[in-house]
């Protein structure tokens, strides 16, 4: 601890007499690339995005996950300058978005996302350097943000000028983006939207709040669907000229977990937009143009996160001994741990399924699919919730401090459970009750 007159700041809220869990390697139950169900081209896709993630992201990871330590010390810029590396490095590669190129891959596009999801949440144990590398869900809803939410309706819909100024900066060079949907009142049930879009001869007034967008204090560009004077729907690329925009104002939104993911409030006090930046059609068609995809990448993202917390209660297991006896020998810590590995198993084969009829029949979508979508969605984020629940358990005490909390990321999955008013939405549904009894 240091300190002055000015401030106190405590540098490091670790105890060097807890020692690193030891990650148990080659645990097929949770590694990705044992999946059966993969062809060979998913597999060798997936396996360079491991080799990216361990060469060129995994230091990046490591610093970000270091600043959470430092309770009393301002983090927030140098976070910050992190993701935005990281979001550049993911696009140098084209794992920030997969709109362009699309057939440079033999991996369908979807596909491709779903993989990224899932290894960049669940990280994976490296042969070559014989160490875990840690996945960080934070950093993935950053992507998910900018590469899906907002480069899918806005190349869905974009003219030439709007793919020129907006998108490929965003899907090619990973200038950071986000979609502003939520909103206080409505949350994110789209037909009762409030914002309003106010045309005028050659601009737009944006007028009205936001809440739970991602990247908001970093995007350079927002997707912002609202309402038009008639009462329907739009979405309108706002520029935030580096977050410098007049009258618009990004406040960072403190979650119980993802404390790495730029969360925010968003506030739009009659920004003047130019009329050239609204997207043609009706806002609901652009919205759920991504929502499907949308919902699969994060049912990836929870997989992937509930492979992490199962790999971390299944190495803590083996190597804590309690009463003179090994965690594992336990039926309450044993137990959960085998379940919910094959609801893991289950739910990855659906999600495999899934992302390849969409990636095949994209232009046909059906209701009923997208209706499953969801279904996998919630069925997942569930998982993911559960499986930090039984590491929590399995932690014991340890689990109550950052030490541990931080690498494992024990509430990240309390975000997201039944994220988007998903068990409103479904909870009487065929496709809850059909993953939901799985």
């Amino acid at each position: 601890m240091q300190c002055s007159s000015a401030k106190v700041t405590f540098l490091d809220i670790r105890f060097d007499e807890f020692e690193p869990i030891k990650i148990q390697k080659n645990l097929p139950e949770c590694d990705l690339l044992a999946n059966p169900l993969l062809t060979a081209e998913e597999k060798e896709y997936a396996a360079k995005f491991y080799e990216f993630l361990e060469q060129d992201l995994d230091e990046d990871v490591k610093k970000l996950e270091e600043l959470n330590y430092f309770l009393e010390e301002s983090t927030e810029d140098q976070k910050a300058e992190i993701i935005v590396k990281i979001m550049h490095k993911l696009a140098s590669k084209g794992y920030y978005s997969e709109v362009l190129d699309r057939e440079a891959c033999p991996v369908g596009k979807l596909m491709r996302n779903v993989l990224i999801a899932f290894a960049l949440c669940g990280g994976r144990w490296s042969e070559s350097s014989d160490k875990y590398i840690g996945g960080n869900w934070s950093i993935e809803m950053g992507r998910l943000a900018g590469g899906t939410l907002f480069c899918n309706p806005v190349d869905y819909k974009a003219n030439q000028y709007q793919r020129e100024q907006f998108l490929i900066p965003v899907a090619r060079d990973g200038a950071l983006a986000a979609s502003a949907m939520t909103e206080f009142q409505a949350g994110s049930d789209i037909a009762h939207m409030e914002l309003r879009i106010k045309e005028e001869v050659d601009e737009l007034l944006l007028e009205g709040k936001k809440i739970f967008i991602t990247n908001g204090p970093l995007a350079k560009y927002i997707l912002v669907y609202g309402r038009y004077d008639d009462g329907s729907l739009g979405g309108v690329i706002v520029d935030t000229k580096d977050q410098t925009l007049e009258d618009f104002k990004a406040t960072r939104l403190r979650t119980y977990g993802m404390e790495d993911a730029f969360v925010s409030r968003l506030e739009f006090n009659n920004v003047r937009v130019p009329r050239e930046n609204m997207l043609e059609g009706n806002g609901l068609d652009i919205a759920f143009h991504q929502l499907t995809e949308e919902r699969l990448v994060i049912s990836a993202e929870a997989l992937g996160d509930a492979a992490k917390k199962l790999l971390y209660s299944h190495s803590y297991s083996i190597h804590r001994k309690q009463f003179g006896h090994e965690l594992h020998e336990y039926q309450i810590v044993r137990m959960p741990i085998n379940e919910n590995i094959r609801q893991l198993h289950l739910l990855m084969d659906s999600l495999i399924y899934y992302a390849r009829i969409l990636d095949e029949y994209q232009n046909t979508m059906s209701k009923q699919l997208a209706s499953q979508a969801m279904g996998l969605k919630i069925a997942t984020t569930e998982l993911a919730f559960e499986a930090s629940i039984h590491c929590f358990r399995t932690m014991g005490g340890r689990g109550f401090i950052r030490q541990y909390s931080v690498p494992i990321g024990f509430l990240d999955a309390y975000c997201m459970i039944h994220g988007g008013g998903s068990n409103y939405v479904l909870e009487d549904s065929e496709s809850r009750a059909l993953f939901k009894n799985i």
